[in-house]
């Protein structure tokens, strides 16, 4: 497995706390000695990506998410009032009382300002997970995906500095301000690219393993009011797009989220052990792709051979 044509690039998708599947997926990798040749990584996908294209441990990465979660920055207020924090009925008065306060600051921001979170949040959480180095001093070729939300174009950031193309691979829309780049406003690769198997293709001469941590499409709940159904249909067609990208990979992985809120930082254990299991149970698959094949001459001499018998 260490020859220079086996291995994989890997394509990163995007999905907020469920991004920490990730981790789990590298811990199987890393284990079993499988190359990674290449990185491309949207929105969380990104902050993980960096990571592993650092040369960071599964152990060091997995104690960093474990430190995230416990802190403050995970527990933030207005990630509750987005609907992050899985812990509604365990929530005092006070802490009750805080959503509310939180959740109309929101309404507000809506009407009045460029984002919810504001700017910095999301510059917090890259700087916690991620040093100040350059993009190409990276141990394995990466890039981040974001989009250019004035042209709508996908933009691939593999040059400069790290944290600012990572933060703007993060910024949701409307969540977070937009990002300045060489003269663009960028904003999360999601919202073009939310996995991003063409960037990925692009890096290395090996099969594509796509890493899809999106929610499932499916629900039991008919939309009551038509902005609820607005909202229905740009989920639907960020599914599909989601699941063309996911097509043109050699391997898709899908690990098993349920319904974790891309704001709920509370389960990351759980969400790094399901992405774990996602890449044990794709391992036949992963060894097939990887095992040598005869040189082309060979197989068509083969292949002649089984035709004339």
């Amino acid at each position: 497995m260490k020859n220079s044509d086996t291995g994989f690039t890997l394509a990163l998708g995007g999905g907020g706390a469920r991004g920490f599947a990730h981790v789990g997926v590298f811990h199987v990798l890393q284990d079993r000695g499988v190359p990674i040749r290449g990185i491309a990584g949207t929105s969380s996908g990104a902050v993980a990506g960096a990571g592993i294209a650092l040369g960071f441990t599964y152990e060091e990465m997995r104690q960093r998410v474990m430190e995230f979660a416990g802190s403050p920055l995970a527990r933030h207020p207005r990630l509750k009032a987005l609907g992050g924090g899985g812990e509604e009925a365990c929530l005092g008065l006070t802490d009750k009382l805080a959503r509310l306060y939180c959740q109309g600051l929101l309404v507000k921001s809506i009407f009045l300002d460029d984002s919810l979170m504001g700017g910095d949040f999301f510059r917090e959480m890259v700087d916690f997970f991620l040093p100040s180095v350059r993009l190409e001093d990276t141990y394995i070729p990466f890039a981040a995906v974001t989009t250019d939300v004035k042209s709508g174009q996908v933009v691939v950031l593999d040059k400069g500095d790290m944290r600012r193309a990572v933060l703007a691979s993060c910024s949701v829309p409307g969540v977070a301000a937009p990002v300045r780049i060489n003269g663009r406003y960028l904003v999360d690769g999601g919202a073009s690219c939310l996995v991003p198997t063409p960037v990925a293709r692009r890096l290395a001469p090996v099969p594509v393993m796509a890493i899809n941590v999106d929610r499932q499409i499916g629900t039991q709940d008919l939309p009551g009011q038509s902005l609820e159904y607005y909202l229905r249909a740009t989920e639907i067609q960020g599914y599909h797009l989601a699941e063309m990208l996911c097509n043109l990979a050699e391997l898709v992985l899908r690990p098993a989220l349920e319904d974790v809120h891309w704001a709920d930082f509370s389960q990351s254990a759980w969400i790094m052990e399901q992405g774990a299991k996602a890449a044990e149970q794709a391992w036949d698959k992963i060894e097939a792709i990887l095992k040598p094949q005869a040189p082309w001459w060979r197989r068509a001499l083969g292949r002649g051979a089984r035709r004339s018998s």
